[in-house]
């Protein structure tokens, strides 16, 4: 069995996993891809074979989707049989939906929590029985700032994303001594495919409140978030105005939410 670290990376076609594929790439990881369009699958992995800094990485694409559960543990055993359990597990795949809670479908937010949640907790579910056996592990859970704190026209996709913290906060509890770390991404909003889509119809309001945090670039959240991983930090936030940002609403929620809403106000009188 190789001695490189194995990667997984969920929703690594695209956006912030293709950005974090590309660096382990560079780094010199075996990495397997994982996202539901194998077209889109096979040019991500031949972009960070290219980048490879060994011609000894295995670096592939798995088409699967992570919401199949009950066809995603036959394919990560098969996986793990083949390439060797990963030494890190990042679950990057995700969607997101902007609109007012009475204008968003209960569909749109049980698509979402599926996605977002339950994709990531299958995953999750097929990779901790080895790492745990193992004694070593580590699982990256790609959340959002929104995570954190609720977002005028986010009220479907920060329930989702909250729903990732809160797996994330029990999970390190029920882990703890097991030798598997269990980490949380939230970045603020990241110039990608799905937020180049969201922008096309956003509630100006949401767009107000996101542009007073700014948008990053995939590569540099990518670094900072492997950054991150690798100091095995709980909570990773990428980028200055979005730490600031959560360290405002974690420790003056009340004043955060009416001033917030102040904002609003004052904009959109």
């Amino acid at each position: 069995m190789s001695s490189r670290k194995i990667v997984w990376i969920t929703g690594g076609s695209s956006g912030i996993g293709l950005a974090l594929a590309r660096h382990y790439a560079r780094s010199g990881c075996d990495i397997v891809l994982l996202a539901r369009d194998p077209g889109k699958l096979q040019n991500a992995a031949a972009e960070c074979s290219a980048l490879g800094a060994s011609s000894e990485q295995v670096i592939s694409g798995e088409p699967v989707d992570v919401t199949d559960s009950e066809n995603l543990p036959a394919v990560a055993e098969g996986l793990i049989a083949a390439r060797g359990l990963p030494d890190l597990v990042i679950l990057s795949a995700g969607a997101a939906a902007n609109d007012t809670f009475l204008d968003t479908p209960p569909a749109v937010f049980d698509d979402l929590m599926n996605i977002n949640l339950g994709g990531s907790r299958e995953v999750a579910r097929a990779v901790l029985p080895g790492m745990c056996e193992r004694g070593s592990g580590q699982i990256a859970f790609v959340c959002s700032l929104a995570g954190l704190m609720g977002i005028y026209g986010y009220s479907a996709y920060s329930a989702s994303k909250f729903a990732v913290t809160g797996l994330v906060q029990a999970l390190r509890q029920e882990l703890a001594g097991s030798g598997v770390d269990i980490q949380l991404v939230c970045p603020p909003e990241v110039d990608t495919p799905m937020v180049a889509a969201e922008a096309a119809h956003a509630v100006p309001q949401t767009r107000f409140l996101k542009d007073l945090v700014g948008t990053m670039q995939p590569d540099v959240v990518a670094g900072k978030i492997a950054r991150g991983i690798e100091r095995r930090k709980s909570v990773i936030i990428p980028g200055f105005r979005a730490g600031l940002m959560a360290w405002c609403g974690r420790h003056f929620p009340g004043l955060f939410e009416r001033g917030s809403a102040l904002l609003l106000r004052w904009r959109f009188k």
